[in-house]
């Protein structure tokens, strides 16, 4: 009959293997090998997001386009007050 002296049990770990008492389970510790054989991580982006980020960025550029055309308009309405003063001001030189 055998009892559990006569043969080592391989799943106990050897008290004398410092790595055995706390092992490292973070996933740096994975062998080479193994980090080889899987691709980067890339975020799950939930569709909603997704379209709510989409959403975001065209009312930023609208916001943007927005204040360059109102810009645009303020120097236009300069250059015309400006265009409308200078005869004015030639015709006065008379």
């Amino acid at each position: 009959m055998m009892t559990h002296n006569d043969a080592p049990n391989s799943a106990a770990p050897d008290p004398a293997d410092p790595d055995a008492a706390d092992p490292d389970t973070t996933p740096d510790s994975a062998p080479d090998a193994a980090k080889a054989h899987h691709k980067p991580h890339e975020h799950f982006v939930s569709p909603g997001a997704e379209s709510t980020r989409e959403m975001r960025e065209m009312a930023r550029r609208r916001r943007e386009s927005e204040e360059k055309l109102q810009q645009h308009l303020q120097e236009a309405a300069q250059h015309v007050h400006e265009a409308k003063e200078k005869p004015q001001d030639e015709q006065g030189d008379s």
